[in-house]
Protein backbone atom coordinates (compact mmCIF):
# COMPACT_ATOMS: atom_id res chain seq x y z
CA UNK A 1 0.00 0.00 0.00
CA UNK A 2 2.97 2.79 0.69
CA UNK A 3 4.16 1.77 -2.50
CA UNK A 4 1.24 2.63 -4.24
CA UNK A 5 0.64 6.13 -2.75
CA UNK A 6 4.37 6.97 -3.53
CA UNK A 7 3.73 6.04 -7.28
CA UNK A 8 3.63 9.16 -9.75
CA UNK A 9 0.28 10.77 -10.05
CA UNK A 10 -0.24 10.52 -13.70
CA UNK A 11 0.15 7.08 -14.41
CA UNK A 12 -2.61 5.14 -16.39
CA UNK A 13 -5.12 4.85 -13.90
CA UNK A 14 -4.18 8.24 -12.06
CA UNK A 15 -5.03 9.93 -15.23
CA UNK A 16 -8.21 8.24 -15.43
CA UNK A 17 -8.70 9.44 -11.54
CA UNK A 18 -7.44 13.22 -12.63
CA UNK A 19 -10.28 13.30 -15.54
CA UNK A 20 -12.60 12.03 -13.05
CA UNK A 21 -11.95 14.18 -10.45
CA UNK A 22 -11.47 17.40 -12.69
CA UNK A 23 -15.48 17.17 -13.06
CA UNK A 24 -16.30 17.26 -9.33
CA UNK A 25 -18.17 20.43 -7.62
CA UNK A 26 -15.84 21.68 -5.16
CA UNK A 27 -17.97 20.11 -1.96
CA UNK A 28 -17.24 16.98 -3.36
CA UNK A 29 -13.58 17.14 -4.34
CA UNK A 30 -13.12 18.39 -0.95
CA UNK A 31 -14.55 15.14 0.21
CA UNK A 32 -12.32 13.12 -2.55
CA UNK A 33 -9.01 14.67 -0.78
CA UNK A 34 -9.77 12.83 2.54
CA UNK A 35 -9.83 9.20 0.55
CA UNK A 36 -5.98 9.04 0.38
CA UNK A 37 -2.71 10.12 -0.14
CA UNK A 38 -2.96 10.05 -3.82
CA UNK A 39 -6.17 11.38 -3.82
CA UNK A 40 -5.11 14.43 -1.80
CA UNK A 41 -2.22 15.27 -4.49
CA UNK A 42 -4.56 14.46 -7.35
CA UNK A 43 -6.88 17.14 -5.90
CA UNK A 44 -4.36 19.27 -4.94
CA UNK A 45 -3.18 19.74 -8.75
CA UNK A 46 -6.62 21.42 -9.36
CA UNK A 47 -5.84 23.54 -6.68
CA UNK A 48 -2.42 24.60 -7.57
CA UNK A 49 -3.39 28.07 -9.44
CA UNK A 50 -5.38 31.15 -7.97
CA UNK A 51 -8.94 31.17 -9.50
CA UNK A 52 -12.23 33.31 -9.64
CA UNK A 53 -15.54 32.00 -9.69
CA UNK A 54 -18.91 34.33 -10.34
CA UNK A 55 -22.57 33.90 -10.85
CA UNK A 56 -25.36 36.26 -11.21
CA UNK A 57 -29.10 35.61 -10.45
CA UNK A 58 -32.26 37.93 -10.86
CA UNK A 59 -34.34 35.41 -9.43
CA UNK A 60 -36.87 37.29 -7.30
CA UNK A 61 -36.67 34.29 -4.91
CA UNK A 62 -34.00 34.29 -1.88
CA UNK A 63 -33.82 30.67 -1.79
CA UNK A 64 -33.81 30.34 -5.58
CA UNK A 65 -31.20 32.86 -6.26
CA UNK A 66 -29.18 31.66 -3.44
CA UNK A 67 -29.51 28.36 -4.89
CA UNK A 68 -28.73 29.60 -8.50
CA UNK A 69 -25.43 31.35 -7.82
CA UNK A 70 -23.97 28.77 -5.23
CA UNK A 71 -24.48 25.72 -7.36
CA UNK A 72 -22.42 27.69 -10.63
CA UNK A 73 -19.61 29.04 -8.51
CA UNK A 74 -19.23 25.38 -6.63
CA UNK A 75 -20.04 23.51 -9.62
CA UNK A 76 -16.05 23.57 -10.48
CA UNK A 77 -12.85 22.61 -7.90
CA UNK A 78 -12.14 25.71 -5.77
CA UNK A 79 -11.03 26.29 -2.18
CA UNK A 80 -13.07 29.30 -1.00
CA UNK A 81 -10.55 31.33 0.50
CA UNK A 82 -12.65 34.54 0.68
CA UNK A 83 -16.27 35.18 -0.78
CA UNK A 84 -18.12 38.62 -1.37
CA UNK A 85 -22.17 38.81 -2.69
CA UNK A 86 -23.75 41.92 -3.29
CA UNK A 87 -27.82 41.54 -2.99
CA UNK A 88 -30.76 43.79 -3.71
CA UNK A 89 -32.07 45.08 -0.05
CA UNK A 90 -35.43 43.25 -0.85
CA UNK A 91 -33.94 40.30 -0.04
CA UNK A 92 -33.56 40.93 3.18
CA UNK A 93 -29.61 41.40 4.73
CA UNK A 94 -29.60 38.99 7.76
CA UNK A 95 -31.32 36.18 5.78
CA UNK A 96 -29.02 36.02 2.58
CA UNK A 97 -25.99 36.15 4.99
CA UNK A 98 -27.26 33.24 6.94
CA UNK A 99 -27.84 31.58 3.95
CA UNK A 100 -24.56 31.83 2.11
CA UNK A 101 -22.80 31.22 5.09
CA UNK A 102 -24.43 27.79 5.60
CA UNK A 103 -23.09 26.90 1.81
CA UNK A 104 -19.51 28.42 1.94
CA UNK A 105 -19.13 27.53 5.89
CA UNK A 106 -19.20 30.31 8.62
CA UNK A 107 -15.04 30.21 8.54
CA UNK A 108 -14.92 31.35 4.98
CA UNK A 109 -14.23 35.24 4.91
CA UNK A 110 -17.56 36.56 3.88
CA UNK A 111 -19.02 40.02 3.09
CA UNK A 112 -22.45 40.17 1.98
CA UNK A 113 -23.78 43.35 0.62
CA UNK A 114 -26.39 45.79 -0.34
CA UNK A 115 -25.44 47.01 -3.27
CA UNK A 116 -27.34 49.34 -5.98
CA UNK A 117 -27.08 46.79 -9.09
CA UNK A 118 -25.21 44.16 -9.58
CA UNK A 119 -23.19 42.86 -13.01
CA UNK A 120 -21.84 39.64 -14.76
CA UNK A 121 -22.45 36.55 -15.82
CA UNK A 122 -26.12 35.15 -15.15
CA UNK A 123 -26.08 31.77 -13.57
CA UNK A 124 -29.03 30.12 -15.83
CA UNK A 125 -27.97 31.23 -19.16
CA UNK A 126 -24.37 32.00 -19.21
CA UNK A 127 -25.50 35.75 -20.78
CA UNK A 128 -23.32 39.05 -19.19
CA UNK A 129 -26.01 41.20 -17.36
CA UNK A 130 -25.85 44.95 -15.46
CA UNK A 131 -28.76 45.23 -13.56
CA UNK A 132 -29.61 48.30 -11.85
CA UNK A 133 -32.02 47.47 -8.67
CA UNK A 134 -34.29 50.55 -8.17
CA UNK A 135 -34.41 53.45 -10.99
CA UNK A 136 -35.88 55.73 -8.11
CA UNK A 137 -35.25 59.97 -9.26
CA UNK A 138 -32.47 60.86 -7.31
CA UNK A 139 -33.72 64.09 -5.06
CA UNK A 140 -32.38 67.19 -6.45
CA UNK A 141 -32.99 71.27 -4.92
CA UNK A 142 -34.87 69.68 -1.88
CA UNK A 143 -33.26 68.90 1.89
CA UNK A 144 -32.50 65.40 1.86
CA UNK A 145 -33.68 62.91 4.42
CA UNK A 146 -32.89 59.31 5.75
CA UNK A 147 -36.46 57.50 6.41
CA UNK A 148 -37.51 54.19 7.67
CA UNK A 149 -34.93 51.20 9.54
CA UNK A 150 -31.55 50.85 8.51
CA UNK A 151 -31.13 47.62 6.12
CA UNK A 152 -29.19 46.18 8.42
CA UNK A 153 -32.76 45.60 10.61
CA UNK A 154 -34.96 45.53 8.00
CA UNK A 155 -36.14 42.78 5.79
CA UNK A 156 -38.15 44.37 2.78
CA UNK A 157 -40.83 43.02 0.59
CA UNK A 158 -41.13 45.42 -2.26
CA UNK A 159 -41.93 44.95 -5.72
CA UNK A 160 -38.63 46.29 -5.99
CA UNK A 161 -36.14 44.13 -8.72
CA UNK A 162 -34.32 41.61 -6.88
CA UNK A 163 -30.84 40.14 -7.61
CA UNK A 164 -27.04 38.97 -6.53
CA UNK A 165 -23.57 38.49 -7.74
CA UNK A 166 -21.49 35.98 -6.09
CA UNK A 167 -17.85 36.25 -6.21
CA UNK A 168 -15.72 33.33 -4.60
CA UNK A 169 -11.60 33.45 -4.48
CA UNK A 170 -9.43 31.19 -4.47
CA UNK A 171 -6.18 32.53 -3.52
CA UNK A 172 -3.10 30.22 -2.49
CA UNK A 173 0.34 32.44 -1.66
CA UNK A 174 -1.98 35.14 0.36
CA UNK A 175 -4.17 34.83 3.54
CA UNK A 176 -7.19 36.82 3.55
CA UNK A 177 -9.73 38.24 6.46
CA UNK A 178 -12.57 40.50 6.50
CA UNK A 179 -11.61 43.22 9.59
CA UNK A 180 -14.46 45.04 10.45
CA UNK A 181 -14.56 49.42 11.54
CA UNK A 182 -17.01 49.98 14.23
CA UNK A 183 -18.07 52.63 16.94
CA UNK A 184 -19.88 52.88 19.76
CA UNK A 185 -23.76 53.30 18.61
CA UNK A 186 -24.69 56.34 20.94
CA UNK A 187 -21.31 58.31 20.16
CA UNK A 188 -20.91 59.57 17.08
CA UNK A 189 -18.27 62.04 17.73
CA UNK A 190 -15.59 58.81 18.78
CA UNK A 191 -13.69 57.84 15.80
CA UNK A 192 -12.35 54.45 15.33
CA UNK A 193 -10.55 54.70 11.91
CA UNK A 194 -6.83 54.50 13.79
CA UNK A 195 -7.60 51.35 15.08
CA UNK A 196 -9.13 50.02 12.01
CA UNK A 197 -5.69 50.94 10.01
CA UNK A 198 -3.76 49.10 13.09
CA UNK A 199 -5.94 45.82 12.85
CA UNK A 200 -4.91 45.51 9.24
CA UNK A 201 -1.28 46.19 9.54
CA UNK A 202 -1.22 43.93 12.17
CA UNK A 203 -2.69 41.26 10.24
CA UNK A 204 -0.59 41.68 7.30
CA UNK A 205 2.29 41.56 9.17
CA UNK A 206 1.57 38.63 10.85
CA UNK A 207 1.15 36.57 7.76
CA UNK A 208 3.98 38.47 5.72
CA UNK A 209 6.25 40.02 8.44
CA UNK A 210 7.05 43.38 7.17
CA UNK A 211 5.04 43.20 3.80
CA UNK A 212 1.84 45.92 3.49
CA UNK A 213 -1.08 44.44 2.17
CA UNK A 214 -0.91 43.33 -1.23
CA UNK A 215 -5.07 44.63 -1.89
CA UNK A 216 -7.94 46.02 0.41
CA UNK A 217 -11.23 45.85 -1.18
CA UNK A 218 -13.87 47.97 1.63
CA UNK A 219 -16.97 48.12 2.15
CA UNK A 220 -19.16 50.93 3.91
CA UNK A 221 -22.12 51.63 5.39
CA UNK A 222 -24.28 54.36 3.23
CA UNK A 223 -24.32 56.43 6.96
CA UNK A 224 -20.56 56.53 7.56
CA UNK A 225 -18.62 59.29 6.35
CA UNK A 226 -16.46 56.91 3.99
CA UNK A 227 -14.58 59.75 2.44
CA UNK A 228 -12.67 60.43 6.14
CA UNK A 229 -12.22 56.37 6.93
CA UNK A 230 -10.82 56.32 3.09
CA UNK A 231 -8.69 59.32 3.63
CA UNK A 232 -7.12 58.18 6.55
CA UNK A 233 -6.75 54.67 5.15
CA UNK A 234 -5.04 56.52 2.21
CA UNK A 235 -2.47 58.35 4.39
CA UNK A 236 -1.50 55.46 6.95
CA UNK A 237 -0.98 52.93 4.29
CA UNK A 238 1.49 52.89 1.65
CA UNK A 239 0.64 53.14 -2.05
CA UNK A 240 2.05 49.77 -2.49
CA UNK A 241 -1.50 48.61 -1.41
CA UNK A 242 -4.19 48.39 -3.84
CA UNK A 243 -7.63 50.00 -2.14
CA UNK A 244 -11.29 49.09 -4.33
CA UNK A 245 -14.62 48.56 -3.09
CA UNK A 246 -17.76 50.59 -2.15
CA UNK A 247 -18.49 53.40 0.07
CA UNK A 248 -22.19 53.51 0.69
CA UNK A 249 -23.87 49.81 0.67
CA UNK A 250 -24.74 48.16 3.98
CA UNK A 251 -22.86 44.90 5.00
CA UNK A 252 -22.70 41.74 7.60
CA UNK A 253 -19.21 39.65 7.48
CA UNK A 254 -18.19 36.53 8.76
CA UNK A 255 -14.40 36.63 9.20
CA UNK A 256 -11.78 34.21 10.71
CA UNK A 257 -9.39 35.69 13.19
CA UNK A 258 -11.97 38.82 14.45
CA UNK A 259 -15.34 38.60 16.13
CA UNK A 260 -16.83 42.02 17.81
CA UNK A 261 -17.89 40.46 21.28
CA UNK A 262 -20.12 43.52 21.74
CA UNK A 263 -24.18 43.34 22.00
CA UNK A 264 -25.56 44.54 18.72
CA UNK A 265 -26.96 47.27 20.23
CA UNK A 266 -24.08 48.59 21.64
CA UNK A 267 -22.51 49.26 18.05
CA UNK A 268 -22.30 50.47 14.61
CA UNK A 269 -20.72 48.86 11.61
CA UNK A 270 -18.79 51.42 9.91
CA UNK A 271 -16.89 49.40 7.26
CA UNK A 272 -14.93 46.04 6.69
CA UNK A 273 -12.13 45.40 4.85
CA UNK A 274 -11.39 42.46 2.72
CA UNK A 275 -7.46 41.98 3.46
CA UNK A 276 -5.23 40.64 0.78
CA UNK A 277 -1.37 40.11 2.23
CA UNK A 278 1.43 38.07 1.39
CA UNK A 279 1.81 34.54 2.80
CA UNK A 280 5.43 34.48 3.82
CA UNK A 281 5.32 30.75 4.33
CA UNK A 282 3.87 29.73 1.21
CA UNK A 283 5.17 26.97 -0.80
CA UNK A 284 8.20 27.47 -3.16
CA UNK A 285 5.73 25.98 -6.06
CA UNK A 286 3.25 28.88 -5.53
CA UNK A 287 3.55 31.76 -8.01
CA UNK A 288 2.41 35.91 -6.96
CA UNK A 289 -0.85 36.77 -7.21
CA UNK A 290 -1.23 40.62 -8.61
CA UNK A 291 -3.70 43.19 -8.57
CA UNK A 292 -4.17 45.85 -11.21
CA UNK A 293 -6.62 48.84 -11.09
CA UNK A 294 -7.81 50.52 -14.04
CA UNK A 295 -10.82 53.62 -13.63
CA UNK A 296 -13.19 55.38 -15.87
CA UNK A 297 -14.36 58.85 -14.95
CA UNK A 298 -17.90 60.47 -15.61
CA UNK A 299 -17.21 64.20 -13.72
CA UNK A 300 -16.31 67.61 -15.28
CA UNK A 301 -15.30 70.39 -13.12
CA UNK A 302 -16.81 73.68 -13.92
CA UNK A 303 -17.25 77.28 -12.56
CA UNK A 304 -15.02 79.35 -10.08
CA UNK A 305 -13.32 77.64 -6.60
CA UNK A 306 -15.12 78.95 -3.76
CA UNK A 307 -14.44 78.52 -0.38
CA UNK A 308 -16.38 77.15 2.64
CA UNK A 309 -17.71 79.58 5.00
CA UNK A 310 -20.15 78.32 7.63
CA UNK A 311 -21.17 74.50 8.09
CA UNK A 312 -23.85 72.73 9.56
CA UNK A 313 -24.01 69.08 9.98
CA UNK A 314 -27.38 67.37 10.59
CA UNK A 315 -26.91 64.45 13.36
CA UNK A 316 -26.92 60.68 11.74
CA UNK A 317 -28.73 61.66 9.22
CA UNK A 318 -25.65 62.43 6.95
CA UNK A 319 -26.30 65.53 4.87
CA UNK A 320 -23.86 68.95 5.26
CA UNK A 321 -25.26 72.47 4.76
CA UNK A 322 -23.03 75.31 4.61
CA UNK A 323 -22.69 78.69 3.08
CA UNK A 324 -19.79 79.36 1.18
CA UNK A 325 -17.84 82.77 -1.08
CA UNK A 326 -16.30 83.10 -4.50
CA UNK A 327 -13.14 82.80 -4.18
CA UNK A 328 -11.77 86.37 -4.08
CA UNK A 329 -15.00 88.25 -3.06
CA UNK A 330 -16.38 88.84 0.31
CA UNK A 331 -20.11 88.65 -0.86
CA UNK A 332 -22.24 85.79 -0.09
CA UNK A 333 -24.06 84.40 -2.92
CA UNK A 334 -27.11 82.66 -2.88
CA UNK A 335 -27.71 79.06 -3.26
CA UNK A 336 -30.29 79.96 -6.52
CA UNK A 337 -27.86 82.47 -8.06
CA UNK A 338 -24.87 80.70 -7.77
CA UNK A 339 -26.62 77.51 -9.26
CA UNK A 340 -28.28 79.66 -12.19
CA UNK A 341 -25.29 81.03 -13.16
CA UNK A 342 -23.57 78.05 -13.14
CA UNK A 343 -25.74 75.96 -15.13
CA UNK A 344 -25.33 78.76 -18.14
CA UNK A 345 -22.46 76.94 -18.96
CA UNK A 346 -24.10 73.52 -19.08
CA UNK A 347 -26.49 72.29 -21.20
CA UNK A 348 -28.31 69.71 -19.07
CA UNK A 349 -30.74 72.07 -17.15
CA UNK A 350 -31.40 69.68 -14.06
CA UNK A 351 -27.77 67.68 -14.51
CA UNK A 352 -26.78 65.61 -11.49
CA UNK A 353 -24.17 68.26 -9.37
CA UNK A 354 -21.35 67.73 -6.97
CA UNK A 355 -18.92 69.39 -5.20
CA UNK A 356 -14.74 68.01 -5.16
CA UNK A 357 -13.94 69.48 -1.90
CA UNK A 358 -10.00 69.87 -1.73
CA UNK A 359 -8.87 69.24 2.01
CA UNK A 360 -5.36 70.07 2.83
CA UNK A 361 -2.46 72.36 4.74
CA UNK A 362 -2.88 76.85 3.40
CA UNK A 363 0.26 78.56 3.26
CA UNK A 364 -0.28 82.36 3.75
CA UNK A 365 2.03 85.73 3.77
CA UNK A 366 2.97 87.73 7.04
CA UNK A 367 -0.05 90.01 5.80
CA UNK A 368 -2.52 86.86 5.86
CA UNK A 369 -2.65 86.67 2.11
CA UNK A 370 -3.26 82.54 1.30
CA UNK A 371 0.04 82.18 -0.85
CA UNK A 372 -0.64 78.40 -1.61
CA UNK A 373 -2.87 75.49 -0.45
CA UNK A 374 -1.32 71.99 -1.13
CA UNK A 375 -4.28 69.38 -1.26
CA UNK A 376 -3.69 66.51 0.52
CA UNK A 377 -7.46 64.71 -0.39
CA UNK A 378 -10.50 65.44 -2.38
CA UNK A 379 -13.93 64.09 -1.18
CA UNK A 380 -16.98 64.50 -3.98
CA UNK A 381 -20.51 65.17 -2.47
CA UNK A 382 -23.51 65.44 -4.42
CA UNK A 383 -25.55 68.51 -4.27
CA UNK A 384 -29.04 67.72 -2.64
CA UNK A 385 -30.69 71.79 -3.05
CA UNK A 386 -30.29 74.97 -1.25
CA UNK A 387 -31.89 77.91 0.16
CA UNK A 388 -30.98 81.10 0.52
CA UNK A 389 -27.18 81.42 1.10
CA UNK A 390 -26.98 77.58 2.21
CA UNK A 391 -25.84 74.48 0.20
CA UNK A 392 -27.25 71.28 0.90
CA UNK A 393 -24.49 68.45 0.01
CA UNK A 394 -24.95 64.60 1.11
CA UNK A 395 -22.08 63.47 3.08
CA UNK A 396 -20.39 64.91 5.81
CA UNK A 397 -16.62 65.95 5.98
CA UNK A 398 -16.96 69.77 4.67
CA UNK A 399 -15.21 71.71 7.18
CA UNK A 400 -14.70 75.92 6.87
CA UNK A 401 -11.59 76.53 5.43
CA UNK A 402 -12.14 74.15 3.03
CA UNK A 403 -12.44 75.00 -1.15
CA UNK A 404 -14.45 73.36 -3.33
CA UNK A 405 -15.31 73.28 -7.05
CA UNK A 406 -18.47 72.27 -8.76
CA UNK A 407 -18.43 69.30 -11.01
CA UNK A 408 -21.49 67.84 -13.29
CA UNK A 409 -21.95 64.70 -14.42
CA UNK A 410 -20.96 64.34 -18.71
CA UNK A 411 -21.97 61.83 -20.74
CA UNK A 412 -18.85 61.87 -23.04
CA UNK A 413 -16.53 62.25 -20.51
CA UNK A 414 -18.30 58.97 -19.47
CA UNK A 415 -18.19 57.18 -22.51
CA UNK A 416 -14.07 58.75 -23.45
CA UNK A 417 -13.24 57.76 -19.98
CA UNK A 418 -15.02 54.19 -20.70
CA UNK A 419 -12.15 53.87 -24.01
CA UNK A 420 -9.38 54.97 -21.99
CA UNK A 421 -10.52 52.57 -19.63
CA UNK A 422 -10.50 49.62 -22.21
CA UNK A 423 -7.08 51.05 -23.76
CA UNK A 424 -5.07 50.43 -20.36
CA UNK A 425 -6.58 46.58 -19.69
CA UNK A 426 -5.33 46.46 -23.08
CA UNK A 427 -2.54 47.47 -22.70
CA UNK A 428 -2.12 45.57 -19.05
CA UNK A 429 -2.87 42.41 -21.81
CA UNK A 430 -0.72 43.40 -24.20
CA UNK A 431 2.47 43.27 -21.53
CA UNK A 432 1.75 39.71 -20.47
CA UNK A 433 2.54 38.11 -24.23
CA UNK A 434 5.21 36.23 -23.94
CA UNK A 435 5.18 35.98 -20.33
CA UNK A 436 3.33 33.55 -18.31
CA UNK A 437 1.38 36.20 -16.18
CA UNK A 438 -2.19 35.60 -16.91
CA UNK A 439 -5.56 37.49 -16.13
CA UNK A 440 -7.52 35.06 -14.17
CA UNK A 441 -10.38 36.79 -12.62
CA UNK A 442 -12.32 40.82 -12.28
CA UNK A 443 -14.45 42.86 -9.92
CA UNK A 444 -16.23 45.89 -10.85
CA UNK A 445 -17.43 48.83 -8.82
CA UNK A 446 -19.49 51.42 -10.54
CA UNK A 447 -21.77 54.49 -9.61
CA UNK A 448 -25.34 53.49 -9.68
CA UNK A 449 -26.15 56.85 -11.69
CA UNK A 450 -24.04 54.56 -15.08
CA UNK A 451 -25.58 51.24 -16.39
CA UNK A 452 -27.67 50.58 -19.18
CA UNK A 453 -30.40 53.59 -18.14
CA UNK A 454 -27.82 56.13 -18.30
CA UNK A 455 -25.51 55.00 -21.44
CA UNK A 456 -28.57 53.75 -23.86
CA UNK A 457 -26.79 50.34 -24.41
CA UNK A 458 -26.20 47.41 -22.12
CA UNK A 459 -23.44 46.16 -20.45
CA UNK A 460 -21.06 49.26 -21.36
CA UNK A 461 -19.45 49.30 -17.58
CA UNK A 462 -18.78 45.74 -18.65
CA UNK A 463 -17.31 45.90 -21.75
CA UNK A 464 -13.38 47.54 -21.07
CA UNK A 465 -13.39 43.94 -18.65
CA UNK A 466 -14.67 41.84 -20.54
CA UNK A 467 -13.77 42.77 -24.12
CA UNK A 468 -10.24 42.46 -23.23
CA UNK A 469 -10.48 38.74 -21.08
CA UNK A 470 -13.57 37.50 -22.72
CA UNK A 471 -12.90 34.42 -21.12
CA UNK A 472 -12.24 35.15 -17.71
CA UNK A 473 -14.54 35.24 -14.74
CA UNK A 474 -15.81 38.96 -14.23
CA UNK A 475 -18.64 40.65 -11.55
CA UNK A 476 -18.85 44.06 -10.68
CA UNK A 477 -21.45 45.64 -7.82
CA UNK A 478 -23.36 49.13 -9.15
CA UNK A 479 -22.47 51.47 -6.38
CA UNK A 480 -22.97 54.93 -4.07
CA UNK A 481 -19.10 56.15 -4.02
CA UNK A 482 -16.69 53.62 -5.67
CA UNK A 483 -13.49 53.25 -4.01
CA UNK A 484 -10.47 53.01 -6.08
CA UNK A 485 -6.66 53.51 -5.84
CA UNK A 486 -3.90 51.66 -7.58
CA UNK A 487 -0.79 50.43 -6.10
CA UNK A 488 2.79 52.49 -7.13
CA UNK A 489 3.48 50.24 -8.50
CA UNK A 490 0.36 49.56 -11.01
CA UNK A 491 0.85 51.92 -14.33
CA UNK A 492 -2.77 50.24 -15.52
CA UNK A 493 -4.52 53.46 -13.88
CA UNK A 494 -6.38 55.56 -15.81
CA UNK A 495 -4.87 58.72 -17.13
CA UNK A 496 -7.39 61.79 -16.65
CA UNK A 497 -9.15 63.14 -19.58
CA UNK A 498 -8.19 66.26 -21.34
CA UNK A 499 -11.70 67.55 -19.66
CA UNK A 500 -11.08 66.78 -16.13
CA UNK A 501 -7.12 68.66 -15.87
CA UNK A 502 -8.39 70.76 -13.37
CA UNK A 503 -9.64 67.88 -11.32
CA UNK A 504 -7.68 67.63 -7.71
CA UNK A 505 -4.67 65.45 -7.66
CA UNK A 506 -5.52 62.83 -5.40
CA UNK A 507 -9.13 60.88 -4.53
CA UNK A 508 -10.05 57.85 -3.83
CA UNK A 509 -13.69 57.81 -3.38
CA UNK A 510 -15.17 58.94 -6.85
CA UNK A 511 -18.25 59.74 -8.23
CA UNK A 512 -20.02 58.77 -11.47
CA UNK A 513 -16.82 56.50 -12.19
CA UNK A 514 -15.88 52.68 -12.72
CA UNK A 515 -13.46 51.09 -11.14
CA UNK A 516 -11.91 48.08 -12.64
CA UNK A 517 -9.60 45.35 -10.35
CA UNK A 518 -7.79 42.40 -12.72
CA UNK A 519 -6.46 39.77 -10.98
CA UNK A 520 -3.72 38.30 -13.02
CA UNK A 521 -1.62 35.48 -11.54
CA UNK A 522 2.65 35.05 -12.42
CA UNK A 523 3.87 31.25 -11.55
CA UNK A 524 7.18 30.77 -10.12
CA UNK A 525 10.54 30.23 -12.05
Amino acid sequence: MESREAAPIYGCKDDILHNILGRLPASTLANAACVSKTWHRICSHFLSRPMLASALSLNPSLLGAVEEVTEKVLSKPIRPHFAIACISEQFGLRAAHLLLSQRLGSKTPLVTHIGNGVMGTEALTNQLRESIFSEKLQVKWDYFDYQGPHPREANGFSDVSRGMVLVVGYVPGLKVDAIPLIHPKNDFGISMVDAFVRHIKAFAYSVSGNHPPAAIIIFGDRKSDMNDIVATMDQAIGKETVMVGDGGGCFLFNSRNYTINLPPDLYVLDAVALVFAKDSHKSPDVGETRFRVAMAGGLVPFGPRFEVVDVLVKGDIKWTCFSALMEGFNTMLTFEAVIETLLETVSDRRPDLYIGVSHGRRYYSGNGRLIKKVSESTSFHQVLGGEGEYFVVEGVGVRAGDTFLFYHRDLETARTTSEIAFENLTRLKQNFMGSEETVFGGLIFACASRGQSYFGTPNTDIYPFHANFPSVPVAGIFCKGEIGRSSSSSSSFVKPHESQEQAPPHCSVHASSAVYLALSYLPPP
